[in-house]
Protein backbone atom coordinates (compact mmCIF):
# COMPACT_ATOMS: atom_id res chain seq x y z
CA UNK A 1 0.00 0.00 0.00
CA UNK A 2 1.87 3.38 -0.87
CA UNK A 3 2.17 5.70 1.86
CA UNK A 4 0.92 9.51 1.33
CA UNK A 5 3.09 12.47 1.95
CA UNK A 6 1.95 15.92 3.75
CA UNK A 7 0.09 17.13 1.00
CA UNK A 8 -2.03 13.98 0.94
CA UNK A 9 -0.66 12.52 -2.28
CA UNK A 10 0.37 8.86 -2.67
CA UNK A 11 4.76 9.12 -2.14
CA UNK A 12 7.45 7.63 -0.44
CA UNK A 13 9.15 5.14 -0.10
CA UNK A 14 7.19 1.50 0.29
CA UNK A 15 9.01 -0.78 2.34
CA UNK A 16 10.06 -3.83 0.55
CA UNK A 17 10.23 -2.13 -2.85
CA UNK A 18 14.27 -1.56 -3.20
CA UNK A 19 14.39 2.05 -2.76
CA UNK A 20 13.24 5.56 -4.01
CA UNK A 21 12.80 6.00 -7.77
CA UNK A 22 14.59 9.14 -8.17
CA UNK A 23 14.92 9.73 -11.86
CA UNK A 24 11.78 10.89 -12.17
CA UNK A 25 11.45 13.20 -9.50
CA UNK A 26 14.93 14.57 -10.95
CA UNK A 27 13.85 14.67 -14.50
CA UNK A 28 10.77 17.46 -13.54
CA UNK A 29 13.87 19.49 -11.55
CA UNK A 30 15.88 19.75 -14.33
CA UNK A 31 12.87 20.53 -16.15
CA UNK A 32 11.98 23.43 -13.81
CA UNK A 33 15.69 24.77 -13.75
CA UNK A 34 15.20 24.65 -17.69
CA UNK A 35 12.01 26.38 -17.61
CA UNK A 36 13.38 29.13 -15.56
CA UNK A 37 16.78 29.49 -17.54
CA UNK A 38 14.43 29.78 -20.79
CA UNK A 39 13.37 32.41 -19.56
CA UNK A 40 16.06 34.52 -18.55
CA UNK A 41 17.48 33.53 -21.84
CA UNK A 42 14.31 35.05 -23.55
CA UNK A 43 14.68 37.87 -21.42
CA UNK A 44 18.48 38.66 -22.26
CA UNK A 45 19.45 37.20 -26.01
CA UNK A 46 16.44 37.69 -27.92
CA UNK A 47 14.65 40.74 -29.30
CA UNK A 48 12.74 40.65 -25.95
CA UNK A 49 15.79 42.36 -24.11
CA UNK A 50 15.12 45.38 -26.35
CA UNK A 51 12.42 46.23 -24.38
CA UNK A 52 13.66 46.11 -20.91
CA UNK A 53 15.83 48.83 -21.37
CA UNK A 54 15.29 52.10 -20.29
CA UNK A 55 14.28 53.32 -23.85
CA UNK A 56 12.23 50.12 -24.31
CA UNK A 57 10.31 50.19 -21.53
CA UNK A 58 9.29 53.81 -22.34
CA UNK A 59 8.38 52.72 -25.96
CA UNK A 60 5.99 49.86 -25.17
CA UNK A 61 4.29 52.18 -21.73
CA UNK A 62 3.75 54.51 -24.87
CA UNK A 63 2.17 52.05 -27.17
CA UNK A 64 0.10 50.39 -24.63
CA UNK A 65 -1.26 54.34 -23.39
CA UNK A 66 -3.31 54.39 -26.58
CA UNK A 67 -4.24 50.60 -27.54
CA UNK A 68 -7.75 49.78 -26.79
CA UNK A 69 -6.29 45.94 -25.47
CA UNK A 70 -4.05 47.94 -22.71
CA UNK A 71 -5.50 46.34 -20.18
CA UNK A 72 -5.37 42.82 -21.14
CA UNK A 73 -1.97 43.03 -22.95
CA UNK A 74 -0.27 44.55 -19.61
CA UNK A 75 -1.73 42.10 -17.47
CA UNK A 76 -1.26 38.96 -19.62
CA UNK A 77 2.30 40.35 -20.10
CA UNK A 78 2.38 40.70 -16.08
CA UNK A 79 1.60 37.70 -15.47
CA UNK A 80 3.62 35.45 -17.73
CA UNK A 81 7.26 37.60 -16.29
CA UNK A 82 6.04 36.62 -13.04
CA UNK A 83 5.60 32.64 -13.63
CA UNK A 84 9.01 32.75 -15.02
CA UNK A 85 10.71 34.68 -12.29
CA UNK A 86 11.01 38.24 -14.23
CA UNK A 87 10.94 41.00 -11.22
CA UNK A 88 7.73 42.37 -10.95
CA UNK A 89 8.10 45.70 -9.06
CA UNK A 90 9.09 47.64 -12.48
CA UNK A 91 5.60 46.13 -13.58
CA UNK A 92 3.74 47.38 -10.66
CA UNK A 93 5.36 50.87 -11.15
CA UNK A 94 4.31 50.70 -15.03
CA UNK A 95 1.15 49.79 -14.22
CA UNK A 96 0.44 52.96 -11.84
CA UNK A 97 2.30 54.73 -13.96
CA UNK A 98 0.37 53.37 -17.01
CA UNK A 99 -3.26 53.27 -15.87
CA UNK A 100 -2.90 55.82 -12.67
CA UNK A 101 -3.83 54.48 -8.96
CA UNK A 102 -7.08 53.16 -9.07
CA UNK A 103 -7.17 50.85 -12.54
CA UNK A 104 -3.50 50.50 -11.82
CA UNK A 105 -3.85 48.67 -8.32
CA UNK A 106 -6.88 46.60 -10.34
CA UNK A 107 -4.77 45.19 -12.68
CA UNK A 108 -1.51 45.02 -11.14
CA UNK A 109 -3.80 43.08 -8.10
CA UNK A 110 -5.41 40.48 -10.84
CA UNK A 111 -1.64 40.38 -12.44
CA UNK A 112 0.64 39.81 -9.75
CA UNK A 113 -1.81 36.57 -8.22
CA UNK A 114 -2.32 35.22 -11.92
CA UNK A 115 1.75 35.19 -12.39
CA UNK A 116 1.83 34.08 -8.27
CA UNK A 117 -0.11 31.05 -8.60
CA UNK A 118 1.43 29.71 -11.45
CA UNK A 119 5.02 29.92 -10.57
CA UNK A 120 3.90 28.28 -7.23
CA UNK A 121 2.42 25.55 -9.51
CA UNK A 122 4.98 25.15 -11.58
CA UNK A 123 7.45 25.02 -8.92
CA UNK A 124 4.79 22.34 -7.26
CA UNK A 125 4.55 20.32 -10.31
CA UNK A 126 8.58 20.00 -11.18
CA UNK A 127 10.54 21.22 -8.04
CA UNK A 128 9.14 19.62 -5.12
CA UNK A 129 9.38 16.38 -5.22
CA UNK A 130 13.13 16.67 -6.59
CA UNK A 131 14.10 18.71 -4.06
CA UNK A 132 13.23 16.69 -1.12
CA UNK A 133 14.92 13.70 -3.48
CA UNK A 134 17.85 15.61 -3.42
CA UNK A 135 18.00 16.38 0.19
CA UNK A 136 16.44 12.88 1.27
CA UNK A 137 13.14 12.49 2.97
CA UNK A 138 13.86 11.15 6.28
CA UNK A 139 15.90 14.50 7.02
CA UNK A 140 15.59 15.95 10.57
CA UNK A 141 15.74 19.62 9.32
CA UNK A 142 13.40 18.68 6.14
CA UNK A 143 10.62 16.99 9.23
CA UNK A 144 11.22 20.33 10.81
CA UNK A 145 10.42 22.65 8.28
CA UNK A 146 7.03 20.45 7.27
CA UNK A 147 6.41 20.54 10.80
CA UNK A 148 6.77 24.86 11.04
CA UNK A 149 4.73 24.91 7.50
CA UNK A 150 1.92 22.64 8.78
CA UNK A 151 1.68 24.92 11.76
CA UNK A 152 2.40 28.16 10.94
CA UNK A 153 2.07 28.22 7.03
CA UNK A 154 -0.89 30.35 6.46
CA UNK A 155 0.08 33.32 9.23
CA UNK A 156 4.24 33.04 7.63
CA UNK A 157 3.12 33.37 3.96
CA UNK A 158 0.73 35.97 5.05
CA UNK A 159 3.84 37.96 7.34
CA UNK A 160 6.20 37.88 4.29
CA UNK A 161 3.93 38.66 1.46
CA UNK A 162 2.87 42.09 4.26
CA UNK A 163 6.38 42.79 3.97
CA UNK A 164 6.79 44.54 -0.42
CA UNK A 165 10.94 44.06 0.77
CA UNK A 166 10.62 40.71 0.20
CA UNK A 167 11.89 39.64 -2.98
CA UNK A 168 8.01 38.42 -4.44
CA UNK A 169 9.36 35.67 -7.21
CA UNK A 170 11.17 33.52 -4.90
CA UNK A 171 8.36 33.40 -2.45
CA UNK A 172 6.63 32.61 -4.95
CA UNK A 173 8.55 29.60 -6.29
CA UNK A 174 10.13 28.75 -2.98
CA UNK A 175 6.57 28.29 -1.68
CA UNK A 176 5.88 25.93 -4.38
CA UNK A 177 8.85 23.69 -2.88
CA UNK A 178 7.29 23.69 0.52
CA UNK A 179 4.76 21.39 1.97
CA UNK A 180 2.16 24.36 1.65
CA UNK A 181 -1.35 23.55 0.16
CA UNK A 182 -2.19 25.57 -2.69
CA UNK A 183 -5.73 26.70 -1.41
CA UNK A 184 -3.40 28.31 1.54
CA UNK A 185 -0.77 29.68 -0.87
CA UNK A 186 -3.71 31.49 -3.09
CA UNK A 187 -5.54 32.95 0.05
CA UNK A 188 -2.26 34.20 1.73
CA UNK A 189 -1.09 35.81 -1.58
CA UNK A 190 -4.39 37.29 -2.40
CA UNK A 191 -4.61 39.16 0.93
CA UNK A 192 -1.02 40.18 1.29
CA UNK A 193 -0.04 41.19 -1.67
CA UNK A 194 -2.62 43.57 -1.83
CA UNK A 195 -1.65 46.41 0.51
CA UNK A 196 2.02 46.33 -1.09
CA UNK A 197 1.05 46.75 -4.66
CA UNK A 198 -2.02 49.57 -4.07
CA UNK A 199 1.43 51.50 -2.15
CA UNK A 200 3.37 50.50 -4.91
CA UNK A 201 1.08 51.80 -7.55
CA UNK A 202 0.14 55.06 -5.62
CA UNK A 203 3.71 55.74 -5.70
CA UNK A 204 3.94 55.26 -9.13
CA UNK A 205 1.58 57.36 -10.01
CA UNK A 206 2.23 60.20 -7.53
CA UNK A 207 5.80 60.29 -8.82
CA UNK A 208 4.55 60.70 -12.88
CA UNK A 209 2.37 63.26 -11.78
CA UNK A 210 4.69 64.68 -9.60
CA UNK A 211 7.69 65.27 -12.37
CA UNK A 212 4.66 66.28 -15.51
CA UNK A 213 3.21 69.33 -13.35
CA UNK A 214 5.92 69.41 -10.17
CA UNK A 215 3.08 71.42 -8.21
CA UNK A 216 2.61 71.78 -4.65
CA UNK A 217 0.04 69.12 -4.29
CA UNK A 218 1.63 66.68 -6.76
CA UNK A 219 5.01 66.90 -4.51
CA UNK A 220 3.03 65.83 -1.40
CA UNK A 221 1.66 62.99 -3.16
CA UNK A 222 5.04 61.60 -3.79
CA UNK A 223 6.39 62.15 -0.03
CA UNK A 224 2.93 60.67 1.40
CA UNK A 225 3.89 57.23 -1.29
CA UNK A 226 7.15 57.51 0.54
CA UNK A 227 6.20 57.19 3.68
CA UNK A 228 3.59 54.87 2.97
CA UNK A 229 6.10 52.45 1.81
CA UNK A 230 8.26 52.54 4.45
CA UNK A 231 5.27 52.07 6.91
CA UNK A 232 4.25 48.93 4.67
CA UNK A 233 7.61 47.32 4.97
CA UNK A 234 7.26 47.62 9.20
CA UNK A 235 4.23 46.75 8.76
CA UNK A 236 3.93 43.24 10.92
CA UNK A 237 5.81 45.09 13.70
CA UNK A 238 3.16 47.58 13.73
CA UNK A 239 0.56 44.71 14.06
CA UNK A 240 2.70 43.51 16.55
CA UNK A 241 2.20 46.72 18.66
CA UNK A 242 -1.22 46.40 18.26
CA UNK A 243 -1.40 43.16 19.73
CA UNK A 244 -2.40 41.47 16.53
CA UNK A 245 0.85 38.46 16.46
CA UNK A 246 2.06 36.80 13.62
CA UNK A 247 4.59 34.30 13.61
CA UNK A 248 8.59 35.39 13.02
CA UNK A 249 7.60 38.83 12.34
CA UNK A 250 10.24 40.12 14.31
CA UNK A 251 12.99 38.11 12.69
CA UNK A 252 11.36 38.87 9.18
CA UNK A 253 11.89 42.78 9.10
CA UNK A 254 15.49 42.75 11.06
CA UNK A 255 16.56 40.10 7.63
CA UNK A 256 14.72 42.83 5.29
CA UNK A 257 16.24 45.79 7.22
CA UNK A 258 19.86 44.13 7.01
CA UNK A 259 19.48 43.39 3.26
CA UNK A 260 18.41 46.92 2.84
CA UNK A 261 21.20 48.25 4.56
CA UNK A 262 23.67 46.25 2.31
CA UNK A 263 22.06 47.69 -0.72
CA UNK A 264 19.66 44.28 -1.77
CA UNK A 265 16.50 46.28 -0.63
CA UNK A 266 14.31 48.92 -2.26
CA UNK A 267 17.25 50.84 -3.88
CA UNK A 268 17.71 47.79 -5.99
CA UNK A 269 14.09 47.48 -7.28
CA UNK A 270 13.61 51.35 -7.45
CA UNK A 271 14.39 51.94 -11.41
CA UNK A 272 16.60 54.87 -11.77
CA UNK A 273 15.74 57.92 -13.71
CA UNK A 274 15.57 57.76 -17.33
CA UNK A 275 14.66 59.17 -20.52
CA UNK A 276 12.69 58.22 -23.07
CA UNK A 277 14.15 56.18 -26.30
CA UNK A 278 13.96 57.82 -29.94
CA UNK A 279 12.97 54.57 -31.76
CA UNK A 280 9.07 55.96 -32.11
CA UNK A 281 9.90 59.28 -33.63
CA UNK A 282 12.85 57.58 -35.70
CA UNK A 283 9.66 55.46 -37.35
CA UNK A 284 7.56 58.50 -38.14
CA UNK A 285 10.45 60.13 -39.69
CA UNK A 286 11.67 57.00 -41.59
CA UNK A 287 7.78 57.12 -43.11
CA UNK A 288 7.29 60.34 -43.87
CA UNK A 289 10.70 62.10 -44.52
CA UNK A 290 11.63 62.50 -48.23
CA UNK A 291 14.52 64.17 -48.93
CA UNK A 292 14.79 67.44 -48.94
CA UNK A 293 10.55 68.03 -47.85
CA UNK A 294 8.46 65.97 -45.45
CA UNK A 295 5.28 63.78 -46.70
CA UNK A 296 3.00 65.97 -44.33
CA UNK A 297 -0.11 65.22 -46.39
CA UNK A 298 0.78 61.29 -45.24
CA UNK A 299 1.37 62.57 -41.43
CA UNK A 300 -1.67 64.57 -41.01
CA UNK A 301 -3.22 61.59 -42.19
CA UNK A 302 -1.86 59.19 -39.48
CA UNK A 303 -0.28 61.56 -36.81
CA UNK A 304 -0.63 58.71 -33.92
CA UNK A 305 3.17 58.21 -34.18
CA UNK A 306 4.61 61.25 -33.77
CA UNK A 307 1.31 62.25 -30.74
CA UNK A 308 2.84 59.35 -29.33
CA UNK A 309 6.15 60.60 -29.17
CA UNK A 310 5.44 63.84 -27.97
CA UNK A 311 4.14 62.01 -25.22
CA UNK A 312 6.80 60.34 -24.25
CA UNK A 313 9.21 63.74 -24.53
CA UNK A 314 6.41 64.89 -22.03
CA UNK A 315 7.10 62.20 -19.52
CA UNK A 316 10.64 62.91 -19.24
CA UNK A 317 11.32 64.79 -15.94
CA UNK A 318 14.03 67.74 -15.53
CA UNK A 319 15.83 65.12 -12.93
CA UNK A 320 16.19 62.83 -15.28
CA UNK A 321 17.65 65.41 -18.21
CA UNK A 322 19.95 66.59 -15.43
CA UNK A 323 21.40 63.24 -14.93
CA UNK A 324 22.07 62.34 -18.96
CA UNK A 325 25.52 62.99 -20.33
CA UNK A 326 25.23 66.23 -22.36
CA UNK A 327 24.87 63.97 -25.68
CA UNK A 328 22.02 62.49 -24.42
CA UNK A 329 20.56 66.06 -23.46
CA UNK A 330 20.94 67.57 -26.79
CA UNK A 331 19.73 64.94 -28.93
CA UNK A 332 17.01 65.16 -27.07
CA UNK A 333 15.75 68.88 -27.48
CA UNK A 334 16.80 68.47 -31.12
CA UNK A 335 14.53 65.61 -31.74
CA UNK A 336 11.79 68.10 -28.96
CA UNK A 337 11.99 70.72 -31.51
CA UNK A 338 11.89 68.38 -34.83
CA UNK A 339 8.95 66.49 -33.25
CA UNK A 340 7.42 70.25 -32.20
CA UNK A 341 7.76 71.86 -35.66
CA UNK A 342 6.02 68.74 -37.27
CA UNK A 343 3.05 68.79 -34.85
CA UNK A 344 2.61 72.39 -35.68
CA UNK A 345 2.86 71.77 -39.11
CA UNK A 346 0.15 69.02 -39.78
CA UNK A 347 -2.21 70.77 -37.26
CA UNK A 348 -2.47 73.95 -39.52
CA UNK A 349 -2.14 71.56 -42.76
CA UNK A 350 -2.54 72.24 -45.46
CA UNK A 351 -1.59 75.90 -44.41
CA UNK A 352 -3.68 78.37 -45.23
CA UNK A 353 -2.77 82.85 -45.79
CA UNK A 354 -3.19 84.51 -42.76
CA UNK A 355 -5.83 87.23 -42.49
CA UNK A 356 -5.47 90.82 -40.79
CA UNK A 357 -2.18 91.93 -39.25
CA UNK A 358 -0.54 89.22 -39.70
CA UNK A 359 -1.37 88.80 -43.51
CA UNK A 360 0.38 92.49 -44.13
CA UNK A 361 3.20 91.55 -42.08
CA UNK A 362 3.74 88.22 -44.04
CA UNK A 363 3.21 90.02 -47.33
CA UNK A 364 5.56 92.92 -46.42
CA UNK A 365 8.68 90.53 -45.64
CA UNK A 366 7.75 88.65 -48.96
CA UNK A 367 6.54 85.06 -47.09
CA UNK A 368 4.83 82.32 -49.46
CA UNK A 369 1.29 81.86 -48.85
CA UNK A 370 2.01 78.11 -47.34
CA UNK A 371 5.10 79.32 -45.17
CA UNK A 372 4.93 78.28 -41.43
CA UNK A 373 4.84 81.82 -40.69
CA UNK A 374 1.25 81.99 -42.37
CA UNK A 375 0.58 79.84 -38.91
CA UNK A 376 -0.29 82.24 -35.39
CA UNK A 377 2.60 82.77 -33.52
CA UNK A 378 4.26 79.96 -34.97
CA UNK A 379 7.69 80.14 -33.25
CA UNK A 380 6.68 82.04 -30.06
CA UNK A 381 3.34 80.20 -29.12
CA UNK A 382 3.68 77.65 -26.82
CA UNK A 383 1.93 74.41 -27.89
CA UNK A 384 4.23 71.30 -27.29
CA UNK A 385 3.93 69.46 -24.14
CA UNK A 386 7.56 68.54 -23.55
CA UNK A 387 9.72 67.48 -19.68
CA UNK A 388 6.33 68.31 -18.05
CA UNK A 389 5.74 72.09 -19.82
CA UNK A 390 3.72 73.57 -22.22
CA UNK A 391 6.87 74.96 -24.80
CA UNK A 392 7.49 77.22 -27.64
CA UNK A 393 9.66 76.73 -30.32
CA UNK A 394 11.90 79.30 -29.54
CA UNK A 395 12.12 78.74 -26.01
CA UNK A 396 13.53 75.09 -26.92
CA UNK A 397 16.05 76.24 -29.55
CA UNK A 398 16.63 79.86 -27.88
CA UNK A 399 16.88 79.13 -24.42
CA UNK A 400 17.54 75.41 -23.83
CA UNK A 401 19.50 74.00 -27.57
CA UNK A 402 21.47 77.20 -28.17
CA UNK A 403 23.09 77.76 -24.66
CA UNK A 404 24.15 74.26 -25.01
CA UNK A 405 27.08 75.86 -27.45
CA UNK A 406 27.24 73.68 -30.21
CA UNK A 407 27.05 75.54 -33.79
CA UNK A 408 25.92 72.06 -35.62
CA UNK A 409 22.56 71.90 -34.19
CA UNK A 410 21.65 74.86 -37.20
CA UNK A 411 22.20 71.48 -39.48
CA UNK A 412 20.34 69.35 -37.48
CA UNK A 413 17.18 71.65 -36.31
CA UNK A 414 14.60 72.16 -39.06
CA UNK A 415 11.91 75.10 -39.23
CA UNK A 416 9.77 73.46 -42.07
CA UNK A 417 11.29 75.84 -44.93
CA UNK A 418 12.61 74.74 -48.27
CA UNK A 419 15.75 76.86 -46.97
CA UNK A 420 16.37 74.96 -44.04
CA UNK A 421 18.74 72.53 -43.97
CA UNK A 422 16.41 69.16 -44.35
CA UNK A 423 15.01 66.67 -41.65
CA UNK A 424 16.65 63.26 -41.96
CA UNK A 425 15.06 60.23 -41.71
CA UNK A 426 15.99 59.27 -38.37
CA UNK A 427 15.70 60.72 -34.43
CA UNK A 428 19.32 61.63 -33.30
CA UNK A 429 20.62 59.66 -30.56
CA UNK A 430 23.10 60.88 -28.08
CA UNK A 431 25.35 57.35 -28.49
CA UNK A 432 25.83 58.50 -32.24
CA UNK A 433 25.36 62.26 -32.18
CA UNK A 434 28.78 63.62 -33.18
CA UNK A 435 28.49 61.41 -35.83
CA UNK A 436 25.13 62.45 -37.07
CA UNK A 437 26.18 66.15 -36.29
CA UNK A 438 28.91 65.67 -38.32
CA UNK A 439 27.53 64.02 -41.39
CA UNK A 440 24.62 66.69 -41.32
CA UNK A 441 27.63 69.58 -41.71
CA UNK A 442 29.09 67.67 -44.68
CA UNK A 443 25.99 67.10 -46.17
CA UNK A 444 25.59 71.19 -46.24
CA UNK A 445 28.68 72.00 -47.75
CA UNK A 446 28.25 69.49 -50.50
CA UNK A 447 24.28 70.59 -51.14
CA UNK A 448 24.64 73.76 -53.85
CA UNK A 449 21.03 74.66 -52.19
CA UNK A 450 23.21 75.61 -49.24
CA UNK A 451 26.73 75.81 -50.09
CA UNK A 452 28.84 76.92 -53.68
CA UNK A 453 31.83 78.48 -54.46
CA UNK A 454 31.44 80.91 -57.28
CA UNK A 455 34.92 80.06 -59.26
CA UNK A 456 36.18 82.05 -62.61
CA UNK A 457 35.46 85.56 -60.90
CA UNK A 458 37.75 88.06 -59.08
CA UNK A 459 37.31 87.47 -56.62
CA UNK A 460 35.57 84.11 -55.27
CA UNK A 461 32.42 84.05 -54.07
CA UNK A 462 31.25 81.88 -51.24
CA UNK A 463 27.60 81.41 -51.14
CA UNK A 464 25.90 79.82 -47.96
CA UNK A 465 22.86 79.58 -46.70
CA UNK A 466 21.29 82.91 -44.74
CA UNK A 467 20.84 80.93 -41.61
CA UNK A 468 24.45 81.40 -40.60
CA UNK A 469 24.03 84.61 -41.23
CA UNK A 470 21.37 85.02 -38.55
CA UNK A 471 22.98 82.60 -35.87
CA UNK A 472 26.81 84.12 -37.14
CA UNK A 473 27.38 84.66 -33.52
CA UNK A 474 26.95 80.91 -32.17
CA UNK A 475 30.32 80.44 -34.62
CA UNK A 476 32.14 83.20 -33.55
CA UNK A 477 31.08 85.93 -36.46
CA UNK A 478 31.88 85.85 -40.06
CA UNK A 479 35.40 84.44 -39.68
CA UNK A 480 33.91 82.02 -37.23
CA UNK A 481 32.11 80.59 -40.62
CA UNK A 482 34.65 80.88 -42.79
CA UNK A 483 36.91 78.26 -40.50
CA UNK A 484 34.29 76.53 -39.09
CA UNK A 485 32.92 75.09 -42.83
CA UNK A 486 36.26 75.43 -43.67
CA UNK A 487 36.68 72.41 -41.24
CA UNK A 488 34.44 70.15 -43.66
CA UNK A 489 34.57 71.57 -46.87
CA UNK A 490 37.19 70.07 -49.25
CA UNK A 491 39.47 71.12 -52.24
CA UNK A 492 38.67 74.29 -53.65
CA UNK A 493 35.28 75.10 -51.47
CA UNK A 494 38.12 74.68 -48.44
CA UNK A 495 40.28 77.06 -49.56
CA UNK A 496 38.11 79.59 -50.53
CA UNK A 497 36.72 79.55 -47.46
CA UNK A 498 40.23 79.79 -45.94
CA UNK A 499 41.55 83.12 -48.47
CA UNK A 500 40.89 86.52 -47.13
CA UNK A 501 40.47 87.66 -50.83
CA UNK A 502 37.64 85.39 -51.43
CA UNK A 503 33.69 86.95 -50.57
CA UNK A 504 31.14 85.51 -48.07
CA UNK A 505 27.67 85.69 -49.77
CA UNK A 506 24.49 84.51 -47.73
CA UNK A 507 21.95 83.30 -50.17
CA UNK A 508 18.36 84.46 -49.84
CA UNK A 509 16.00 82.52 -47.93
CA UNK A 510 12.94 80.63 -49.13
CA UNK A 511 10.34 80.03 -46.57
CA UNK A 512 8.17 78.10 -48.70
CA UNK A 513 7.02 74.77 -47.02
CA UNK A 514 9.36 72.01 -47.64
CA UNK A 515 6.15 69.93 -48.40
CA UNK A 516 7.26 67.10 -49.94
CA UNK A 517 3.34 66.35 -50.93
CA UNK A 518 2.98 68.94 -53.38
Amino acid sequence: MAQVDETGRPGGDVPGTGGPNRTGPLLKLALLVAVLAGGYLVATQTPVSNYLTREGIGEAMAWLSGHPWAPFIFVTIYATATSLAVPGTILTLAGGALFGFYWGTLFNFVAANIGANAAFLIARTLGRDGIRGLIGKDSTALQKLDDVVHRHGFRGLLTLRLIPLVPFNALNFGSGLMPLRWRTYAVATLVGILPGTAVYTFFADALLQGSREASRDALLRVLLAGVLLLLLSFLPAILKRMNVRLPGMTAVVALVCGSVLAGRGVASSTPALQLPGHAVFTEVLADVVELPGVHYERLAADPSGLYRYIDMLDTASPAALAEASAAERLAFWINAYNACMLKRVIEHYPIRKAGGLQRLKNAAAGRPDNSVWQISDVFTGDHCPVAGKVRSLDEIEHEIIRPMGDPRIHFAINCAARSCPPLIDRAYEGHSLEDQLDARVRAFVQDPAHFRVVMGQSPETVQVNRVLEWFQEDFGGVEGIRSFLAGFAEGDAGEALLSSAAELEFLDYDWTLNDASR
